[in-house]
């Protein structure tokens, strides 16, 4: 029996026809379905095998992504469009995994297709991300700002009271940003592949998210590891973990949302 066989997120070796390309798609799941917590792991096995196809372009494709973000990020006025940015991109590396499923082959390209065929529902996603992000942090930056000028106005400086507060908001900030990450996480794949507006897809994003805590969990903790391992030969290891992670949130969008 082939690892085809056994691993059912693993990527096709080829495609025979153009009657077979969509023959396997699967239907999708509006919200996801909860998998298992070991299934974390096989989303980083299923990219590890998408890598292997095709290593040169992955690593490629790495370096022209981080490549344009940098360099918008440091350009000013134009840092400001990054916020787009990264679901445009995000975009393309997820029509590059599924094209990759589909034929076998990773085409470099392929990471502009956000740009090229879903620019407007990608930007808009970016700029939902931000506010929401807007909606979330500043109240809190305000209220830990007031309280800061009340303890220095009264005097009192920071005792236990204004400790325990700052954990309660610090708490408070991780867990808005776990859930803004939820959200975001595949909206990008349900945009560019499910044809979902970005709403719709960072909704289904955070529904997903939140019914596999626990593998998504075991995945975060195993791409530290990852990144770790990957720093420690002068951190060229991450020119392979980083690919690796991007082709992970395809591989477990197809387990979450793909009734294969």
């Amino acid at each position: 029996m082939s690892e085809h066989d056994t691993n059912p997120y693993a990527p096709p070796i080829a495609i025979l026809s153009d009657e077979e390309q969509y023959a396997n798609e699967g239907s999708f799941i509006p919200g996801g379905r909860k998998v298992p917590a070991g299934n974390a792991s096989a989303w980083i096995g299923s990219a590890w095998e998408m890598f292997k196809q095709s290593p040169g372009t992955w690593i490629g494709l790495f370096l022209v992504f981080m490549l344009i973000y940098m360099v918008c990020a440091i350009i000013p006025l134009v840092n400001m469009v990054t916020v787009v940015l990264m679901p445009l991109l995000m975009g393309g590396v997820m029509i590059a995994c599924e094209r990759q499923r589909e034929s076998g082959e990773l085409a470099l390209g392929d990471l502009f297709g956000g740009f090229q065929e879903h620019l407007g529902p990608l930007c808009i996603q970016g700029l939902l991300t931000m506010a929401f992000s807007m909606a979330v942090f500043i109240p809190i930056a305000i209220i830990g700002g007031i309280g800061v000028a009340i303890f220095a106005a009264t005097g009192t400086g920071f005792g236990a009271a204004a400790i325990v507060g700052i954990v309660l908001l610090v708490l408070l900030a991780l867990v808005a940003m776990l859930m803004l990450y939820a959200a975001m996480w595949f909206a990008p794949a349900l945009i560019v592949l499910q044809g979902l507006t970005p709403f719709e897809a960072m909704k289904a994003s955070f529904a997903g998210c939140m019914k596999n805590l626990v593998p998504g969990l075991i995945f975060f903790i195993l791409s530290f590891l990852l990144m770790i391992l990957g720093s420690i030969p002068l951190f060229l290891g991450l020119l392979v973990v980083f690919p690796l992670l991007y082709a992970s949130i395809y591989t477990a969008y197809r387990d979450i949302f793909i009734e294969e």
